[in-house]
């Protein structure tokens, strides 16, 4: 009796650690599919795993530096998720790809698109940076000087507003 007792003891142990391992699996299984909590920027968001692979995936080739493959990657992104937390961020690395690969209207477009949608935003004063040296590239002297004055007022803590400050110095 006491073996058996011993035996059963052992297979209900080896059956609650199996349940656990399986139980183990299968939240591991859905989590990928449930939202993941994000912050960037300062700012936190929910994400899904897909979005956040993507982003990722994206940002990766801006870092490589693969300037074309990031502004595509960026590009798709946005069009991919328009109400994603992260497209702020992606707009501004859209338009500095496109600025790195000398697409200077589209990178126009889009640093403008983000200043619109997200003024807040703690990449809203390199935006609009971003926007006053593509203008400068496309010859565009009056909007450039517009955009580096409204930087200036309307972000005046910033570091972009410094470096704004001397580049106006220059156009002048």
């Amino acid at each position: 009796m006491r073996g058996q007792d011993e035996q059963l003891a052992r297979d209900v142990a080896e059956m609650q650690r199996r349940q656990k391992d399986m139980a183990q699996g299968i939240d591991e299984r859905v989590r990928r599919f449930e939202p993941v909590k994000v912050n960037l920027d300062g700012r936190e968001f929910n994400a899904e795993p897909a979005e956040k692979r993507d982003y990722d995936a994206a940002f990766a080739q801006f870092r490589k530096p693969d300037y074309a493959a990031a502004a595509n990657a960026f590009a798709d992104f946005v069009r991919r998720y328009p109400q994603s937390g992260y497209g702020p961020t992606a707009l501004f690395w859209l338009g500095n790809a496109e600025y790195a690969t000398k697409d200077y209207k589209e990178a126009v477009t889009h640093f403008r698109s983000l200043i619109a949608a997200a003024p807040e935003h703690p990449k809203a004063p390199e935006a609009a940076l971003g926007l006053a040296n593509s203008q400068i590239e496309l010859k565009d002297t009056r909007a450039a000087r517009k955009t580096l004055e409204d930087l200036i007022k309307v972000y005046p803590q910033s570091e972009a507003a410094v470096a704004a400050k001397d580049r106006l110095s220059k156009l002048r």
